[in-house]
């Protein structure tokens, strides 16, 4: 696990996309290639979220939130009716839908 986030932060530090295994975790089966995802839970999914929602407001915003898939959901329909943002396309509202879901759900928020 040391050597997984050494290798990780080294290469992040030299700009790099890295895909890590996570192997000490309840995460062992999932391997992300995520790069930089401010606040978020790293896991498949992150990215796709950092790259959509980061651009209109910070990554801990998202990460205090705990949210049933529907209320994702209708926070993206009140966004794109109210506050003008672009509908996101169905394939990355679906993986991005699939990660809040998974860990920023009602039952407990994940943090870094």
């Amino acid at each position: 696990m040391i050597r997984t986030a050494i290798f990780s932060a080294a290469c992040l530090g030299l700009g790099l996309t890295c895909s890590a295994t996570a192997q000490d975790s309840d995460q062992s089966n999932v391997v992300a290639d995520i790069g930089d995802v401010g606040a978020l839970y790293s896991a498949e999914g992150a990215g796709v979220t950092y790259d959509y929602c980061a651009s209109c407001h910070s990554t801990m915003l998202i990460a205090q939130q705990g949210q049933t898939r529907e209320g994702w959901d209708e926070l993206f329909e009140w966004m794109v009716e109210k506050q003008g943002m672009e509908p996101i396309p169905e394939e990355d509202r679906t993986k991005i839908l699939d990660y809040l879901e998974t860990h920023y759900n009602t039952d407990r928020p994940h943090f870094p």
